[in-house]
């Protein structure tokens, strides 16, 4: 027979169990549903990237000025060409948006 040491260490299991999946399955739901949730269009996503890399060189070209790594002049170049990149992504970004009809 159970005594109640074993029976403890039982409900403990299941107690811990139970928490466990309730924090989990919210997890692994997202990570099941995180395919579906991607644009299917590969060129949105290679302008969502272009985008991202640009702003990151913005702010990684701003951090070297900061720190004294860059000049003022290398900055401005840098920060010109990189804001140009994004400014034509988000554009060709938007013109896609224009063009998907409205349901």
């Amino acid at each position: 027979m159970l005594d109640a040491s074993t029976f403890a260490y039982a409900a403990g299991l299941v107690i811990i169990a139970a928490v466990a999946w309730g924090i989990a399955a919210p997890l692994l739901r997202v990570a099941a549903d995180a395919p579906a949730m991607q644009p299917a269009d590969p060129e949105r996503r290679r302008l969502e990237k272009q985008r991202d890399l640009a702003y990151a060189a913005i702010k990684e070209a701003e951090f070297d000025f900061q720190m004294g790594k860059l000049s003022s002049d290398d900055y401005a170049a840098l920060r010109r060409t990189y804001e140009t990149r994004a400014l034509a992504a988000l554009a060709e970004l938007d013109r896609r948006r224009a063009d998907v009809p409205r349901r």
